[in-house]
């Protein structure tokens, strides 16, 4: 395994925001996986420095494994042209095995199909764990490209998944009881504060309506008309509502539901 830095190049961090979140994105680390040394490797090695990532280079499956436990890089290039060197679909179940794989982005090399061969489907590699393929070109630039649109895309996208994930943790240890549902009212999440109250296991309730689940008879006829109408104008609700444990007991609450506005409403 071989490490290179580019202490000529200035790499700032990005800034990234998530809603009301502001993080902080480290420079993209990259993980080249070539037998031998050749053009297309020379390709992306000189398209990360171009691009100012870090970039790392493994000759072996067990290096490559080490060298990704060690650095977790987000965007891992995997040479797949030729089988005698080594087996990439296991290189990368290898690595899809870990935990540290999920948010990583992994691109298969695979040689340029000849005239009288027809395209072959990418559904084989998305099975072994790969998230793109790309045609052989050793030029620089669409190595370059290549990584700006991962990084653009995928890498971005799964740096967010990443602050999501924490943001599900600090939910999972909050005191106070949350749920959230869909824009059509399935319940997508309920927090252990919220199982403790109800009595439900959350296996009980995620996937089903809320038109589904015993309703107390001491609020208002019209209250839950009242509530929709207020999501629907994209406005917060606040107020007293009795809700029915799985016990059958009715509970008093201090509700706040808060109508999140995305694409598809």
């Amino acid at each position: 395994m071989i490490s290179y830095g580019f202490p000529f190049l200035q790499v700032s961090s990005a800034e990234v925001r998530i809603g009301p979140m502001r993080l902080t994105q480290d420079p993209v680390q990259v993980l080249l996986i070539f037998a031998k040394e050749d053009s297309q490797s020379d390709g992306f090695w000189w398209a990360c420095d171009r691009a100012g990532y870090r970039c790392s280079i493994a000759r072996t499956p067990e290096s490559a494994l080490e060298c990704f436990l060690d650095k977790h890089q987000e965007i891992i290039v995997i040479d797949h042209r030729q089988a005698r060197n080594f087996d990439a679909e296991a290189v990368c179940r290898s690595i899809r095995a870990t935990n540290l794989s999920e948010h990583t982005v992994i691109l298969a090399v695979v040689s340029q199909a000849s005239g009288d061969h027809e395209e072959t489907s990418v559904l084989p590699l998305l099975h072994a764990g790969f998230n793109r393929r790309f045609m052989e070109n050793s030029s620089i630039i669409a190595c370059y490209n290549e990584l700006i649109q991962i990084e653009h895309g995928e890498v971005r996208s799964q740096f967010k998944l990443r602050a999501c994930n924490s943001v599900f943790t600090a939910l999972d240890h909050c005191h106070e009881a949350i749920e959230i549902t869909s824009d059509e009212h399935v319940i997508q999440y309920v927090n252990p504060a919220f199982e403790r109250m109800m009595g439900y296991h959350k296996g009980e309730l995620l996937g089903k309506e809320l038109a589904e689940l015993p309703k107390s008879d001491k609020n208002r006829a019209d209250l839950l008309d009242t509530i929709n109408t207020c999501i629907r104008k994209g406005k917060e609700w606040q107020g007293v509502y009795y809700a029915k444990r799985k016990s059958g007991d009715s509970i008093q609450q201090h509700v706040k539901i808060t109508p999140v506005i995305g694409q598809g409403g």
